[in-house]
């Protein structure tokens, strides 16, 4: 355990002094514990802070408060991991206010690729359904997902990525020891059985509105790009995706129905420029850059393929088929464009591979792989 662990607890729990101006002491002292030692004219030197931040950290109630966080993090089992810590993730340390420390129980993991994953809590059926099966597919290929574990979407999201064995991590917007939204308890024993949940804040801290916001940045902070399923004109998910553009991350969005109030932020996301996507794939396309997971990237699609075991017993055109849509489920005119076979023997292929029950088309009309 970090010897310094009380002074960092003490920093990072100081009201009434942002983020940014925390980061800035640490630079200028170097370590909490040099900040607890400091009297007011050493902080006052500084120049980033007024009287009402020095009385903040000359307070002796905050340095009280202390004891009894450190007993709450010891009875409900939460790690602490501050920014000298080897678990600290790196992306979210190199962003323009990280969190002095992050409260954690399960695992988190320095150098990991993740996707943000957010959107409506009112969501419809299809934006629900599409999330779970991205985030399934992502966590095939070995990404992390990264959401809220609010209503809607963040659960689709989790519940996506659990559903095949993989990684996710909830960020909250309240201390750890408070499960919010209450339904969803045993999410949470899955998602720290499977990764990890987060938060800023301290155990006690309850869900308040503001909250949410600030704790958004440690979604996209954490993550490499962030897609956004189902987002009004104004709403969270979109000041999610605007962090995530200051902070230098790719954002995708998944197009709605032109007349759904939940698809205008997404819609109005890809006429801005976000990357529009209808499959895991375009998502898998645009973080190929990310060289120092791309090896992992393409064994992890290798691992996909295999799972999805083809028949030896099948023709060249079948198998090309096959091997197609073992990637994604596509429409027919998408397989036709992909692969070299005549429309009218494209039919006939699709059909014997339904009766011999290895695909199936779905309600949208794309046909998916079943072995």
């Amino acid at each position: 355990m970090n010897p310094e662990l009380r002074e960092w607890i003490w920093f990072a729990n100081i009201k009434g002094i942002i983020t940014r101006k925390k980061n800035e002491l640490l630079e200028l002292f170097g370590t909490p514990a040099s900040i607890y030692e400091a009297d007011a004219v050493a902080l006052a030197k500084t120049g980033i802070l007024n009287r009402e931040n020095i009385d903040a950290i000359l307070s002796t109630e905050s340095r009280k408060a202390v004891d009894e966080t450190m007993e709450k993090l010891a009875l409900n089992n939460i790690d602490v991991i501050t920014q000298e810590d080897d678990a600290y993730p790196e992306l979210l340390k190199n962003i323009a206010d990280p969190p002095v420390c992050l409260y954690v129980k399960g695992n988190l993991r320095r150098d990991e690729i993740s996707i943000g994953v957010v959107g409506s809590r009112r969501a419809s059926g299809y934006g629900l359904s599409t999330t779970k099966k991205i985030s399934s597919e992502l966590a095939e290929y070995g990404i992390c997902v990264i959401s809220g574990m609010a209503r809607g979407i963040d659960t689709a999201a989790h519940q996506g990525a659990l559903s095949s064995g993989g990684r996710t991590i909830a960020v909250f917007g309240c201390g750890l020891d408070i499960v919010y939204p209450p339904e969803n308890r045993r999410l949470m024993e899955r998602i720290i059985e499977n990764g990890a949940v987060v938060s800023e804040y301290p155990p006690g801290t309850i869900p308040a509105p503001h909250h949410f916001p600030v704790r958004n940045r440690i979604v996209s902070g954490m993550s490499i790009g962030v897609l956004v399923v189902e987002a009004g004109e104004k709403s969270g998910s979109l000041i999610t995706a605007q962090l995530a553009l200051e902070q230098g991350r790719d954002v995708y969005a998944l197009p709605g129905n032109v007349i759904s109030i939940n698809s205008r932020g997404t819609n109005k996301l890809i006429q801005d420029g976000a990357k529009l996507v209808t499959s895991v794939h375009d998502i898998i396309d645009e973080i190929r850059w990310y060289n120092s997971f791309k090896k992992n990237i393409v064994v992890s699609l290798d691992d996909y393929r295999n799972r999805k075991k083809i028949p030896d017993s099948l023709d060249a055109e079948e198998r090309k088929v096959m091997e197609i849509l073992a990637v994604e489920p596509l429409q027919i005119d998408e397989i036709h464009s992909r692969l070299s076979i005549e429309l009218q023997l494209l039919h006939r292929v699709l059909l014997s591979l339904e009766m011999k029950g290895l695909i199936k088309r779905e309600a949208g009309g794309k046909y998916m792989i079943l072995v």
